[in-house]
């Protein structure tokens, strides 16, 4: 029997290495090491991290828009830090809002969610009605309440929030999603990668100053 070549060998792994590094799955990869090396940057902030976070998130997975929210150290309390993809508008509404730990439980007497996993969940249009003021928080509110016709779908006003969790699970923030542009559900996969992302986020926010500069 012939022997292989150890030249034939290593080009075999060399091409096939070449052919996945441009996959989708090998971008996502590429999108994590990204993130871990700005993480480790000693000048990067909280705030200048989950910002490019979330810019980031929102054009790799081609989301409508990205927000990411923060505990506080100051006051305990959680609220929005940075966002992308947003009107104007709608983001100061948004970073307005404060939020209790009690506020992410599955059901509150103001939102109700569906749980996909441990570590995300959904928030469906017709199961979180919104008064008037609330509206105004909406992205593009004028697409409201049109009717759903498949169930992979994604409504204007519906939206998925992965949890950043601290190593005994305690609630660091949040990582709060809309359908894509083609206003579908982001893909199972995506949604993994997003907690693999609040992972990371979770590690490199142990290590930086909590409060937003």
């Amino acid at each position: 029997m012939q022997q292989v070549s150890t030249d034939a060998v290593r080009r075999k792994l060399k091409f096939d290495y070449a052919r996945v590094r441009n996959d989708s799955s090998s971008k996502t990869m590429d999108l994590f090491q990204y993130l871990l090396k700005q993480a480790q940057k000693a000048g990067m902030g909280s705030q200048e991290l989950v910002q490019e976070t979330a810019n980031i998130l929102q054009k790799h997975f081609r989301l409508r828009w990205v927000m990411i929210g923060l505990l506080s150290p100051v006051d305990g309390m959680y609220r929005y830090e940075a966002h992308a993809g947003m009107r104007p508008e709608a983001w100061e509404n948004q970073r307005k809002k404060v939020y209790k730990y009690e506020d992410f439980q599955l059901v509150t007497k103001n939102y109700n969610a569906g749980e996909i996993s441990r570590q995300t969940r959904v928030y469906l249009e017709e199961d979180n009605p919104l008064n008037k003021e609330d509206v105004a928080s909406v992205n593009r509110p004028v697409l409201m309440s049109l009717t759903r016709k498949a169930e992979d779908e994604a409504k204007e006003n519906d939206f998925v929030d992965t949890l950043i969790l601290g190593p005994r699970d305690e609630l660091l923030g949040w990582i709060e999603y809309s359908g894509t542009i083609t206003n579908n559900f982001p893909e199972p996969m995506a949604i993994r990668s997003l907690e693999v992302v609040a992972s990371i986020l979770s590690s490199a926010l142990g290590c930086k100053s909590w409060h937003a500069k």
